[in-house]
């Protein structure tokens, strides 16, 4: 098994922890998560036995890690975890507004981000 990378990424004053590991070759899967406080806000995970059908090759697997683990952190660095750390912070920036107040801001960002779940 190869050692993992563990990264902390600030991001708008929040700081996230991106973890990238391999599970070895009896579970072939890298797997990264994206902590913020202890809290997962993120994983990904990449299978790579289809890969590995010729031999296990270790520069292979530690390039995969490498760059799922460079995605992770672009994320966090294009927003993608904001509104989940947002809710986790804290000092809750929701401690000081209403339900209906809440609900309306989180329609909003929806909107605004073109989500639709």
């Amino acid at each position: 098994m190869i050692t993992g990378f563990n990264t902390d990424v600030k991001h708008k004053g929040v700081v996230f922890h991106v973890q990238t590991e391999d599970k070895g070759l009896d579970n072939p899967l890298i797997e990264s998560l994206v902590y913020k406080g202890g809290e997962i806000l993120g994983s990904r995970r990449l299978p790579y036995s289809e890969i590995m059908r010729d031999g296990y090759n270790e520069k292979t697997v530690v390039k995969l890690m490498e760059e799922q683990h460079k995605a992770m952190i672009d994320e966090i660095r294009r927003g993608k975890f904001d509104e989940s750390a947002n809710l986790l912070a804290d000092d809750t920036m929701l401690s000081d507004q209403s339900l209906d107040q809440v609900i309306l801001n989180y329609l909003s960002a929806k909107k605004d981000s073109g989500g639709d779940s």
